[in-house]
């Protein structure tokens, strides 16, 4: 279980890394797809990890919208069966 700080540095330092990779070659789409997918997991996990309180917290200091979060996390793929 990780804690409040833990995922405001890790997703602080993903979306930190997404605004990089803001280019539009070929190589950088996939770049930019794999590291949304990314984000949307650790979103997932956050959530588990996290009460109510914590994770309105987390979504403000990160300066992200519900819906933004929700769109991160939509991107995560299911594992292959």
């Amino acid at each position: 279980m990780q804690s409040f700080d833990t995922w405001l540095t890790l997703l602080s330092k993903d979306l930190s890394e997404l605004k990089r990779l803001e280019e539009q070659d070929a190589s950088t789409r996939l770049r930019r797809s794999m590291k949304e997918q990314e984000i949307g997991q650790h979103c997932c996990e956050a959530g588990e990890d996290l009460d109510d309180l914590q994770l309105a917290h987390l979504k403000e200091a990160l300066g992200l919208t519900e819906k933004e979060w929700q769109t991160y996390k939509s991107k995560v793929r299911p594992d292959p069966e």
